[in-house]
């Protein structure tokens, strides 16, 4: 938690909370036939004249039953949006970690601090396992401290300060503080050095412990352990899926195989410097096929459709370039190839738009499988539409530069129309997919929309964060705002279509945010573990209220083939964002109010969980198995990724033509074509 300004229009807050506790101390009927209350010591860092010192807040957090889902924030003094959007996701995280429904309770979160202004999203990790020490009716000790933001995966995100916070929590008498994994090491603020905080707690008698997930935080703090060890479920793909998959994997193979053959011919007409650099690219291609036959023996099927289809883009960018540079007018060959994939993208993206627009209109018994692949869909759709955006930049870029300059911005072009194109097919192939699949229980489109607006300030909120941080995000903030804008304009769930480009741009920020935080603090290799055991939490959930998770068990099937850090954690935190959201619009259990218990350690016997059967065929569920694969064959095939590096070979002008081709040489050195390239990997099907 950090101090800065804020604006007095969040006087509001205080004065909805005082109006409210006025109506709950009337001799009315009451509001609430329940209500749980706990209070945590929560530790910020505010900016003296002597530097940087450590405070603690008191944060008291209660419970309300039978509720709406509506989170009441109060701060004294008053605090600025960015903590009210991270105490909605604190209560929603929560409420599916304790398996109840998130709609039938309300929320109450206050805020007490000494310092003048406080603010940020520091205190959202206590936030949450204080609701769900209420939910579940056990205690936190009143020698419990912690920081930690809360993350829509259910890990325990990092923070800034964590010397002066402990500090702090040692002043007023903590015994265990809790910090998130990886920030054992922490930059002191007023020295710029890092410190070793379990030492420094050992020195004021405070016992640091490092948490990876809520729910280790949550154990920590009560005693009461959510969830037995279990391992991360493989998957025995239903058939319709099976099927759609094995159709997948053969076009694009075939794809990757045919523009192979259409480069390589071309490749023996071009001089060394070229050739050189087009072949390493062409190699990346065949490593991935390589890959992709591995993963395919080995039942990956959605990581192996992924890899073919990485090296299908590959394989045909280079045939196009290469053909392209062995005419007399590259510029022209380059801009004919260019439009030629640009077009035939556009085509397939109407159709699919034209569809998807249509079909959601009018469709009124959407399941969990159909969303999903309706969420598939879309979130291609955005991609291809955002790389055509690309092409249409690059080719005005090009239209304007001299022709060296041109012959760059082109070949940009080139990629960014062939990615789009490939990503369109993908685009029409889940939606329909999602046109043809059956089963799966129905979905409520308004919770839908709640709880995307959650997730959009979330990620608005975490984008502050890292602004506070010194951290770029340009990339990333146009797709919130985007989302943003989008959620603002629909202002219900009547409009599906923006409704789902909200939920694919946000995911994908959420995804670009949690790396990015992680790179600040230098914490991305050791939350990987902690993003798999809270995905491990979140299926466990799911599978409780009768929902297959299409998305997350695919994409963390994909992040387990990843060797980049970066990439594993973001296909993580995608999959854990999703499984998130289903488990807040799937929850169908009644009003009911749980039983609460003692503090036992084991788990509380909750509302009931009676999935409501849907109406439509039963679907073909997935089912946890425990699958012995290749596994040494596949970790020595993509171990070859790791400091892969583009050959450089020597430039040799002899004429205008060649002259041509070393600029487009150089290019690639630079990593300008490889960069979009190299991340098709990455990419998931």
């Amino acid at each position: 938690m950090r101090t800065r300004g804020f604006a007095a229009v969040f006087l509001a807050s205080v004065l909805i909370l005082g109006t409210l506790a006025s109506l709950l101390s009337s001799a009315a009927t009451p509001i609430y036939k329940w209500m749980n209350t706990i209070e945590v010591m929560v530790p910020g860092v505010v900016a003296t004249p002597h530097g940087y010192r450590g405070t603690l807040s008191k944060l008291v957090v209660t419970v309300a039953w039978p509720g709406k889902g509506i989170v009441y924030f109060s701060a004294d003094p008053l605090t600025e949006l960015d903590t009210q959007a991270a105490a909605r996701m604190a209560a929603l995280v929560a409420s599916i970690l304790a398996g109840v429904n998130y709609y039938s309770y309300d929320y109450f979160i206050r805020l007490e601090s000494n310092t003048t202004l406080i603010g940020g999203p520091s205190a959202s990790g206590a936030m949450t396992i204080a609701i769900l020490a209420a939910l579940r009716g056990t205690s936190i000790s009143t020698d419990f401290s912690m920081t930690g933001m809360v993350d829509p995966d259910t890990t325990l995100g990092p923070v800034g300060g964590i010397p002066q916070k402990l500090e702090a929590a040692a002043r007023a008498g903590a015994k265990i503080f809790v910090i998130p994994i990886g920030e054992r090491y922490s930059v002191d603020l007023n020295t710029g050095e890092k410190v070793d905080v379990l030492a420094l707690g050992k020195e004021l008698g405070v016992k640091v412990v490092e948490a990876g997930t809520i729910a280790e935080a949550y154990e920590i703090a009560t005693g009461d352990k959510l969830f037995a060890e279990s391992s991360l479920p493989s998957v025995s793909y239903p058939s319709w899926l099976l099927s759609a998959l094995n159709e997948s994997m053969n076009v694009y193979r075939e794809a990757a195989y045919s523009n192979m053959t259409c480069a390589e011919k071309a490749l023996a007409k071009l001089p060394s410097p070229l050739s050189s650099q087009l072949s390493s690219i062409l190699e990346d291609a065949k490593h991935n096929i390589e890959v992709a036959e591995n993963l395919r023996a080995a039942g990956k099927l959605y990581a192996a459709a992924s890899r073919y289809f990485a090296a299908a883009i590959e394989a045909t960018y280079v045939c196009s370039a290469a053909n392209a540079y062995t005419k007399d007018n590259p510029l022209t060959a380059l801009a004919d190839a260019t439009k030629n994939y640009a077009d035939k993208a556009t085509t397939l993206l109407e159709h699919v738009n034209r569809t998807l627009s249509k079909v959601l209109a009018s469709k009124t018994n959407i399941t969990d499988i159909g969303l999903q692949l309706y969420i598939a869909s879309m979130t291609r759709l955005v991609d291809a539409s955002s790389n055509l955006d690309t092409v249409s930049t690059m080719l005005e870029i090009a239209k304007k530069s001299t022709s060296h300059q041109a012959l760059q911005a082109l070949d940009k072009a080139l990629q960014a129309a062939v990615y789009a194109y490939y990503r369109a097919l993908t685009a029409d192939q889940w939606l329909g997919l999602a046109l043809e699949a059956n089963g799966g229980t129905p979905i409520d489109f308004d919770l839908l929309f709640r709880g995307v607006e959650i997730y959009v300030y979330f990620a608005e909120s975490a984008m502050s964060y890292l602004q506070t941080l010194g951290v770029d995000v340009t990339d990333v903030g146009g797709e919130i705002a985007a989302a943003k804008a989008m959620i603002q304009q629909s202002t219900s769930s009547a409009d599906r279509i923006a409704l789902l480009r909200a939920l694919a741009y946000t995911v994908e920020g959420l995804a670009e945010i949690n790396s990015k935080l992680h790179v600040a603090f230098n914490t991305g290799i050791t939350v990987l573990d902690a993003s798999q055991k809270s995905l491990r939490v979140l299926l466990q959930r799911l599978a409780g209220l009768n929902i297959t998770p299409v998305l997350p068990i695919l994409y963390s099937e994909y992040a387990d083939t990843q060797v980049d850090i970066n990439a594993k954690l973001s296909l993580y935190v995608q999959a854990s964002s999703y499984a998130l959201l289903l488990a807040l619009i799937g929850n169908r259990q009644p009003n009911t109010l749980f039983t609460t218990t003692e503090n036992t350690g084991t788990s509380v016997a909750n509302e009931t969980i009676t999935p409501t059967a849907a109406t439509t065929q039963a679907a073909e569920t997935v089912t946890v198995t425990s699958t012995v694969t290749k596994t040494h064959t596949l970790t020595t095939t993509i171990s070859k990724e790791v400091g892969e590096t583009a050959t450089r070979a020597s430039e040799k002008n002899t004429t205008p033509l060649i002259g041509y081709l070393v600029v487009a040489s150089t290019a690639l050195a630079a990593g300008i074509i490889l960069e979009r390239l190299r991340r098709s990997r990455e990419e998931l099907y």
